[in-house]
């Protein structure tokens, strides 16, 4: 199958229960907390964030990552509480497999002046050279448009694994033309950024 077809049957993949988790083989985590549509305490609603969920299950299949997907709406944002069940099970998933880095994917709106914003508590999640590494490789695939925590500098997600383990983590936001169903040459370009670090990564920590 061309990348096309491979894309939209891992997005369309049913989940029969709250949460996807996949163990691979190389220790970073592709988290995935908004793929469905979710209501807030207040009763507003919360968009689902298209193709962050066939991100995180391409590069589990391909790159042998772990991954963990929120598929239901469990009345809790698993960014805005880091205490609930979706935080807790990835923290148990990080600690019983030697977790070394967690990226957290999020979408962004079209409207944002950046391609993808880095989310690190102002560099205070993430070693520098991971942070300069991940950059490096979407440059290579064209992608230089790029912020650090100017709109997005990392939610729950980011802040409880910072407070509570000693991973790296970075929230990854991703404009919404990179994860548009009618151009999906730009979201090809943004996975093979992922799967050039992920596979430098890998060599870097099994020196």
């Amino acid at each position: 199958m061309n990348f096309n077809d491979v894309i939209n049957d891992l997005e369309e993949m049913n989940v029969n229960s709250d949460y996807l988790v996949l163990k691979g083989e190389i220790p970073i985590l592709f988290s995935v907390p908004h793929y469905m549509v979710q209501i807030h305490e207040d009763g507003s609603t919360k968009l689902n964030e298209p193709y962050t969920k066939a991100i995180s299950l391409y590069l589990n299949k391909y790159c042998k990552t772990y991954s963990i997907i929120k598929a239901r709406d469990t009345g809790v944002d698993s960014n805005r509480d880091n205490y609930d069940e979706y935080n807790v099970e990835m923290r148990r998933l990080i600690k019983r497999n030697n977790i070394k880095l967690v990226i957290d994917l999020h979408g962004a709106s079209i409207d944002n002046s950046f391609d993808i914003e880095f989310g690190t508590l102002n560099n205070l999640s993430a070693d520098f050279s991971t942070i300069r590494e991940l950059e490096e490789a979407f440059a290579e695939n064209g992608i230089t448009n790029i912020s650090h925590n100017t709109t997005f500098k990392g939610g729950a997600i980011t802040q409880g694994l910072f407070r509570f383990t000693d991973v790296d983590v970075i929230q990854l936001e991703i404009n919404k033309k990179y994860r548009d169903f009618n151009n999906l040459e730009l979201l090809e370009k943004l996975i093979n950024s992922l799967e050039k670090f992920v596979n430098q990564y890998s060599k870097y920590i099994n020196r």
